[in-house]
């Protein structure tokens, strides 16, 4: 009779204060507390960043559309790429592409790669260029353009020429390389090397620049300004020459 009782309650024959059952009690419940413990510094951070984002937020879907002659596709793993041959036309946000060939690869599609008769255009920044070659990344909007290079920025009606230029369409800066000419109305200037805001119309020149504008002619080491003769600052060793009208009755 006394084991039938000891077998349903294992505890009942000993004393309150050392129970087995009663201690094994307090220490599966020590354990649940200090997991919660544990645990609760990695949720709620967790959720905290899920509330971050509201249901049904969709990333924003940017849409490319192409054509050309033919079209070859290079399906490899971590290699995927489109190929455009002949009377290429790219189409992204705002801003159009035409090439005689065109690569596009990366993530997205993020990489433009064109070789021959490249013209981009984009209308709503008033930019149109034109090049042998060209190089642009859809995320960052900037653009590498090589080989007899024409820039038009019909918003301040500026002419950049240059056989090397990095076009930011975020920040709307231009560098431009190697026998670089700017024209803008009755001034033009020549240099090496220029960096040109398009949104103030400031210009940096260096490499030996020569302003011209009207009768007047100024070089030296490095000017600085807007696309106006008037407000150029010139540095280094400075030289020039301004014309004058001949008075009447004066002799040669």
């Amino acid at each position: 009779m006394n084991s039938y009782r000891a077998a349903k309650n294992p505890c009942s024959h000993l004393a309150k204060g050392i129970s087995p059952c009663h201690y094994r009690s307090k220490l599966v419940f020590t354990i649940l507390v200090f997991i919660l413990l544990v645990l609760s510094p990695i949720v709620i951070p967790l959720g905290a960043q899920e509330t971050q984002t509201p249901a049904g937020q969709e990333e924003e879907l940017e849409t490319i559309t192409f054509s050309a002659d033919r079209m070859e596709s290079v399906i490899a793993k971590d290699k995927e790429k489109t190929i455009l041959i002949g009377a290429a036309v790219v189409n992204t946000k705002t801003m159009e592409i035409k090439a005689d060939w065109v690569e596009l690869s990366g993530k997205d599609y993020n990489n433009v790669i064109c070789k021959g008769n490249v013209i981009v255009y984009d209308e709503s920044k008033g930019f149109l260029l034109k090049a042998e070659a060209l190089e642009y990344a859809r995320d960052s909007e900037i653009g590498t353009a090589e080989k007899k290079v024409v820039l038009e920025d019909s918003k301040n009606d500026v002419l950049l020429k240059a056989d090397w230029v990095r076009f930011d369409q975020v920040n709307s800066t231009v560098d431009a390389r190697v026998g670089v000419h700017i024209l803008k109305e009755d001034f033009a200037v020549r240099a090496e090397f220029a960096l040109y805001n398009r949104e103030n119309e400031s210009l940096n020149l260096s490499g030996s620049p020569v302003a011209v504008s009207g009768g007047e002619r100024v070089e030296a080491d490095a000017m600085s300004g807007k696309t106006d003769l008037g407000s150029m600052e010139l540095s280094g060793r400075v030289s020039g020459t301004i014309s004058t009208k001949k008075k009447e009755g004066t002799s040669p």
